[in-house]
């Protein structure tokens, strides 16, 4: 007798969970702010006080480039289903106040998957006059099968940041 009610409870219970999952996944499609898509590579984008450009997004592993200087964050090989991407942007001042830039400010990001910091940048934060144009080098640690990725600007659309520089999951 109780394994019958725990039968009818169990046919009731199980499609229930599911419909609220189902539900749930819904109404969070549907809340969502929607993403503003990114500028297409080689492009410019507007950010805070001027316009950014990249000028390349080269896998590390790929040129071998290092820093001037020894960096502690690029001594040990990047993490597991993960590889160094260096990408170069080209900042240019527009706004008669001119143009900041904040390492710490840019991340990369990717859709469904999270949002990356630069694991190493240069030059340190500066400040471009109306005309002048500062060239950044930000170094990321991006997953292998991020797809989608953008340079994420302050103030602006972002950048987009290809497929060319991943590896395949390799």
């Amino acid at each position: 007798m109780a394994s019958t009610a725990l039968l009818k409870g169990t046919k009731f219970l199980v499609p229930a969970v599911l419909l609220a999952l189902v539900g749930t996944l819904v109404f969070g499609i549907l809340t969502a702010a929607p993403r503003t898509p990114p500028a297409m590579l080689g492009a410019s984008a507007s950010l805070h006080g001027g316009l950014a450009r990249i000028h390349g997004v080269i896998p590390l592993e790929v040129d071998g480039w290092m820093p001037p200087a020894p960096s502690a964050a690029l001594a040990n090989p990047p993490g597991e289903e993960l590889h160094r991407v260096r990408i170069l942007v080209e900042l240019t001042a527009m706004e008669r106040d001119g143009l900041s830039f904040d390492p710490s400010r840019y991340a990369v990001s990717s859709l469904g998957a999270g949002t990356w910091k630069p694991v190493w940048f240069s030059p340190a934060p500066a400040t471009a006059r109306q005309g002048e144009s500062i060239n950044a080098t930000l170094v990321f640690e991006l997953p292998d099968r991020a797809i989608d990725l953008t340079l994420e600007l302050p103030g602006g659309q972002g950048l987009s940041l290809g497929a060319g520089h991943h590896r395949g999951g390799r």
